[in-house]
């Protein structure tokens, strides 16, 4: 990050994602999961929570919502901020939708601790793309930024979710 006010405004937009995790977790939504688009003058135009459990659908992932409300199919410029490194399906549509930087909060580890393990799919698409697929800290795609903006209001996300009673795994 550049300067002070850019780092603040990222930091702003994770934890506008970490609030919406929160609240989708504790309507029973889904998991600690949440997301932001903001459009290259970092105005937010797109705010969405993992919704797997309150839809039943398993593509209802942060990251895809957030895609969905954004509105368009080409998000060239913007950036999404998710309080989790992406899984396999949302990397997908990150990638599809052509957003230009995608700033994460947790990563795998994290979440493998508080009850999500990617691990048996990042085999199955290794074996079927025959390569060995995980997550980086930073790196660059072509046209996609990826960086960690860890916060410890992220970590405490995931203790929240397991400290919850009753949550639903799935």
């Amino acid at each position: 990050m550049h300067n002070d006010t850019e780092r603040r405004r990222h930091e702003a937009c994770m934890r506008r994602a970490i609030e919406a995790a929160r609240e989708g977790m504790r309507a029973g939504q889904g998991g600690p999961f949440g997301a932001v688009i903001a459009d290259p003058t970092g105005e937010i135009i797109a705010v969405a929570h993992n919704e797997v459990l309150g839809t039943q659908d398993c593509t209802m992932h942060a990251e895809v919502a957030a895609i969905r409300k954004a509105g368009r199919l080409d998000l060239r410029g913007c950036t999404l901020y998710a309080t989790g490194f992406p899984c396999i399906m949302c990397l997908g549509a990150i990638l599809w939708s052509r957003l230009s930087t995608l700033y994460y909060c947790n990563d795998y580890a994290a979440a493998r601790v508080a009850g999500f393990d990617d691990a048996a799919f990042l085999e199955d698409v290794g074996r079927i793309f025959h390569c060995t697929p995980g997550p980086a800290e930073d790196t660059d795609l072509g046209h996609l930024a990826v960086r960690r903006l860890s916060l410890p209001e992220g970590a405490a996300l995931y203790d929240e979710w397991q400290a919850m009673p009753g949550h639903q795994m799935y």
